[in-house]
């Protein structure tokens, strides 16, 4: 069996390339090297081969090395300067380390000239049970020689936050699964944002994948990611494709989704102005009636965008009843949240330390409401010298 493959992998086994473009240059900035048959015009992902568990894992192993060498090969002699993104499972990287001591793709790069900056491992998505400080250690090994850190499709399956936080990656790259659910429900759309937090405080660049559809793409940009990759721009292809070969488009879109966005966030900060009239600076609030009165002044002047209005004091207490929009627009009120306090959010003490220096209203990061679980931003502005309004705006 394995002399059969052998053959074909010298008639037939070919290194194609998916571009990877960058929103901040709006021009490829990567290629993923994906295998491929060639058998005259008809072209087959590897794909089923890799995923059949008939087949060894040493004859999985013995294919993927050549299709390495053939990429590292390709990118090391082309004009490009784009990096090279190689998957390695973790189980390979481990086991091929601890009984060898070697790292072959360290080898095939150093043989063919290619600068290890321009190489990115890709530690794929699988189960690993292996001793994850040993494999972090090993990882180390490409990082030092000079290569970049990926982990694949964060947020499914075996890419867990041990995983992530033990290898501390340069890249985290999500998956179409996930990104095509948070475009259909809003707990997916809380787990996107929360690794585009996670990429940010890592200090890692966020990579979305599968990007197929313009929307997807909106979603990417959402997210905050700095790369895409997907069907949108291309399928993998045995050549490199000019840098700029996406760039008219891409810049195409950013302006149109910026001008969706700018519209939307006028929206929101409209907000501000119907309040700035209507709050004088010198209120008063001196107990729950005073502060549900000042609510109902506002009600039928703020948006239709507008669904919750309370009223906190500065120490997190809450002095107000909650003022709710029902799904027929009228409002209701609810005093079962008087006295409420809302300091155990971590983000509250901050703000108001912040409205309480600046006196003025700021707008909070979109979250996902506890309550109702549609996705928000809360609108806050200081009222007198030691309450503060909170109006939470549905996206």
């Amino acid at each position: 069996m394995l002399n059969e493959i052998r053959e074909l992998q010298e008639r037939e086994l070919r290194s194609f390339f998916q571009p990877i473009l960058s929103l901040q240059t709006q021009r490829i900035i990567a290629y993923e090297a994906l295998g491929r048959t060639v058998q005259g015009e008809k072209v087959r992902s590897l794909g089923p081969f890799f995923q059949n568990p008939e087949i060894s894992d040493e004859q999985h192993l013995h294919v993927d090395r050549i299709l390495r060498e053939q990429a590292i090969a390709a990118i090391a002699q082309s004009d490009s300067s784009a990096l090279l993104f190689l998957n390695l499972k973790p189980s390979w990287i481990y086991r091929i380390y601890k009984e060898c001591g070697i790292l072959p793709t360290l080898q095939f790069i150093q043989k063919h000239g290619l600068d290890p900056s321009r190489v990115v491992i890709e530690v794929t998505e699988e189960e690993f049970h292996g001793r994850l400080d040993e494999l972090s250690a090993i990882i180390n090994v490409y990082r030092e020689q000079g290569c970049l850190i990926a982990i694949d499709d964060i947020g499914s399956g075996y890419s867990n936050y041990d995983r992530i936080a033990s290898i501390r990656p340069n890249i985290l790259k999500i998956d179409l699964k996930l990104l095509k659910k948070s475009a259909m429900h809003d707990g997916y759309k809380a787990l996107l944002n929360s690794f585009s937090i996670l990429s940010s405080q890592m200090g890692s660049s966020l990579l979305i994948e599968g990007v197929e559809t313009k929307q997807d793409l909106y979603y990417a940009l959402k997210a905050g990611a700095r790369y895409v990759q997907g069907f949108l721009f291309s399928e993998a292809r045995q050549g490199l494709q000019d840098e700029r070969a996406y760039e008219p488009f891409l810049k195409e879109e950013i302006r149109l989704y910026t001008e969706q966005e700018m519209a939307r966030y006028r929206a929101l900060f409209s907000v501000q102005d119907s309040l700035s009239e209507l709050i004088a600076s010198d209120i008063h609030i001196g107990s729950v009636t005073d502060a549900d009165k000042m609510i109902q002044s506002l009600l039928m002047s703020v948006g239709l965008n507008v669904v919750r209005i309370y009223i906190c004091r500065e120490d997190g207490c809450q002095v107000s009843s909650n003022y709710t929009r029902d799904i027929e627009g009228e409002w209701k009120k609810d005093a079962q949240y008087q006295g409420s306090n809302w300091i155990w959010r971590p983000y509250f003490i901050p703000n108001m330390m912040r409205l309480n220096n600046q006196r003025q209203g700021m707008l909070s990061s979109e979250y996902t409401d506890l309550d109702t679980s549609r996705l928000m931003q809360t609108y806050s502005c200081p009222v007198g010298d030691t309450h503060y309004l909170f109006l939470d705006v549905q996206v």
